[in-house]
């Protein structure tokens, strides 16, 4: 008889893990009421006060508030200087946005492989790509889980180049201690819906230096600020953020223990250096042979029947097979730079980054940040799904 809920078995899980997403009271509606009854719908006073207490919270000296997070990449490389012609080295494993803001201020997105086992940006991928055209790096700090930003940080320095962390995931993460989006020289925020602190949409640039904070505010007045109310909501949902963000280290620190005694399924390994870890997404890798040899969507098949959602992360295929990248012609008709004058053009389908690939196709798996925001009793579930299917995996052959 069926033991396995893909085949027609009971199910672990048979109602909802985590908590719904976003979370919210009348502390929002009250706070959106105020403002909305101020009458100062176009002020700035809310819009200051969270560009201050979310650069303070992530040791940032600046904050600037934007639209949204795609905006505040781009604020971010025109406050460094990037221009027309420029390189940028960005990972290969993200959202498009990462790649597509460097081509939205005319300069040329140059996509490298990640490690492997991070799931970040290679530094020694970093190295291989630098020209006497780059100008910065973006690491994309992917689920939330740190960058190697000392590696990253020698190379720009070693280089004479800038460095923007891209920290749409990362929201309350720090490495050595310090929050993301500090390290760097500019850091760049998302606040969509999905995200770990969220107001709907919105973004943010963060800075420890003041020149650089007065050129990405004058950047921001070109019609990419955030709203009074935007703001507003992200001030209330930063007083929950602590909280949010001790219930999930607390359970996948208790996840991550109960894996160690299932084959096949492992945590990202944790650095030192990785003092919090707040994520948008919790990557763990399906090593196939491990795991009866079935393969990773089959594997996701089967605990998704079991009542555990999981998917493979929220940046799709690697970049250069998504959007504008995958597709020449349509780079070209939007007027997108892929090339220098008189120079061949990049043909960004012609990449393959095979780390990424492995990756992405046979090996990431990823959970949403909010499952994390439940008891360990949750994380009990998800373990007890994971033996189940590895204990019955001749099921799945």
């Amino acid at each position: 008889m069926a033991k396995l809920a893909l085949n027609g078995g009971e199910p672990v899980v048979k109602g909802s893990l985590g908590k719904r997403w976003p979370i919210f009271d009348e502390t929002e509606e009250n706070a959106l009421l105020e403002t909305l009854r101020s009458g100062a719908w176009n002020r700035r006073e809310k819009v200051d006060e969270v560009g201050e207490k979310f650069a303070a919270f992530q040791d940032a000296k600046y904050g600037i508030p934007l639209a949204n997070g795609t905006v505040a990449l781009q604020c971010a490389l025109k406050a460094a200087g990037v221009s027309a012609g420029d390189e940028v080295i960005v990972p290969a494993l993200t959202f498009v946005a990462t790649g597509t803001s460097a081509v939205c201020v005319n300069a040329v997105p140059i996509i490298v492989d990640i490690d492997p086992l991070t799931y970040n940006i290679a530094p020694d991928a970093i190295e291989k790509a630098i020209t006497s055209r780059t100008r910065a790096i973006i690491p994309v700090h992917n689920g939330g889980y740190p960058a190697d930003m000392d590696t990253i940080m020698e190379i720009a320095d070693r280089h004479n180049l800038k460095v923007i962390e891209d920290c749409a995931h990362a929201h309350g993460s720090q490495w050595h201690g310090r929050g993301l989006g500090s390290i760097g020289d500019l850091g760049a925020f998302s606040f969509q819906m999905g995200k770990t602190l969220t107001c709907g949409e919105g973004g943010m640039v963060l800075t420890n230096d003041e020149a650089l904070a007065e050129k990405a505010g004058q950047f921001a007045q070109l019609n990419m600020r955030m709203t009074n109310f935007q703001a507003t909501l992200l001030l209330s949902q930063l007083e929950r953020f602590e909280e949010q963000i001790k219930t999930r280290e607390r359970n996948i620190a208790y996840l991550s223990k109960g894996m160690e005694a299932i084959d096949g399924v492992h945590p990202i390994p944790r650095d030192a250096r990785v003092t919090r870890w707040c994520f948008y997404y919790w990557d763990f890798r399906f090593v196939s042979e491990e795991f009866g040899g079935i393969s990773r969507d089959r594997f996701l098949e089967a605990l998704r029947a079991e009542g555990v959602p999981c998917g493979v992360g929220a940046h799709g295929e690697p970049i250069y097979n998504e959007g504008p990248f995958g597709n020449p012609e349509l780079f070209d008709r939007l007027g997108l730079p892929r090339k220098y004058l008189g120079e061949q053009a990049i043909d960004y389908s012609t990449l393959n980054c095979p780390n990424a690939e492995q990756v992405y196709r046979e090996e990431v798996c990823s959970f949403t940040h909010a499952m994390f925001l439940g008891g360990t009793d949750d994380m009990q579930c998800i373990l007890d799904a994971f033996q189940k299917i590895r204990t019955y995996v001749d099921e799945l052959q």
